[in-house]
């Protein structure tokens, strides 16, 4: 008994959905053309360095772009004790070309976290 309610509420869903769906509009592809935007001259200069004894958080950036040139460099230090540097450059529609270089750090010691705990006498529960 069940099996037959179960197959007439299928058939019914798909007649339901199929005229749903037969009397909407058929999906045509559009083709779009793409204009190019335009803006003024562009031009911005910025840097920043970070060094941060306490974490170990030693990072900077700089970057200047004048127009379609753009031109900078990052660096970090990483977990190995290395510093990486990424130099970086975009000239107009070419893309972001990179070139990083690793060099070790002489006598880096990674900080050690450090940890404080409050001195307590007595710990007072209540239940």
């Amino acid at each position: 008994m069940y099996s037959k309610v179960i197959v007439v509420l299928a058939l019914v869903a798909a007649v339901s959905a199929q005229s749903h769906y037969g009397h909407q509009q058929q999906y045509q592809p559009q083709s779009y053309h793409h204009e190019e935007e335009h803006h003024g001259p562009v031009h911005y200069e910025y840097h920043y360095d970070v060094h941060d004894d306490h974490t170990g958080d030693v990072h900077g950036q700089k970057e200047a772009r004048k127009d379609d040139s753009t031109q900078g460099e990052y660096y970090l230090i990483d977990a190995d004790g290395h510093k990486r540097t990424v130099t970086y450059h975009v000239e107009g529609k070419s893309g972001f070309i990179a070139e990083v270089h690793r060099e070790p750090i002489k006598g880096y010691q990674a900080p050690q976290p450090q940890y404080h705990q409050q001195a307590s006498a007595h710990q007072n529960y209540h239940y």
